[in-house]
């Protein structure tokens, strides 16, 4: 349906050419789920959109769905892939702030700086697309959308899996990876305003 709207869109009637009964575009959504060995499959669903010219107004992505959305919305995504298939076993470990602390064997600072460095330091409410990334709150277990403030703060925390990750305070709040509470975000692209969500 979507790629039918495009293509009439592009090879319009003259009617749709100048306005004539024209109908109008959905809001399209794009939602990003968890599970690190998805986040390849997620560059290369938006490679294929942009292929085909379909550009989502709404972004929302949990766990490396969030890392993969940011950096197609923050216009990053080839230095995404570049530094994310460049990563071998070795060079991982250099990113691995270890701490036995309790809160997660790994701070996460060390990749923060290695992901802001890829993307860059963007505000998410200054981003050319909607976009959301899901995370969980520590104390209550409830589901945040973060829509405002640090991209990779946003990021780290939808990925930071307990255990793993030590927990990231974003404004007053302790968050955690956002898989545990919404593993696909269909429902946040589509309360962000999402008519179709792919």
């Amino acid at each position: 349906m979507l790629q039918n709207w495009f293509n009439r869109r592009q090879n319009g009637s003259p009617a749709e050419k100048v306005g004539l009964g024209a109908s109008r575009r959905p809001v399209v959504g794009l939602a990003l789920g968890g599970g690190a060995a998805r986040g390849f499959a997620h560059i290369g669903i938006l490679r294929t959109l942009i292929a085909r010219g379909i550009v989502p107004d709404v972004v929302v992505g949990t766990s490396i769905g969030a890392a993969v959305g940011g950096a197609y919305v923050a216009g990053h995504l080839d230095q995404f892939e570049e530094w994310a298939t460049s990563l071998q076993p070795r060079s991982v470990l250099g990113y691995l702030d270890i701490q036995l602390n309790g809160s997660g064997l790994i701070g996460g600072g060390k990749l923060a700086a290695q992901l802001e460095e890829a993307i860059g330091k963007r505000m998410i409410e200054d981003l050319p697309i909607k976009f959301a990334a899901v995370a969980t709150e520590v104390t209550t277990g409830h589901e945040i959308w973060l829509t405002r403030g640090g991209l990779v703060d946003a990021i780290r925390a939808s990925y930071a899996l307990p255990g793993i990750f030590s927990p990231v305070n974003v404004g007053d709040r302790w968050l955690v990876d956002g898989a545990l509470v919404n593993p696909v975000p269909v429902s946040v692209a589509r309360a962000l305003g999402a008519e179709i969500v792919i």
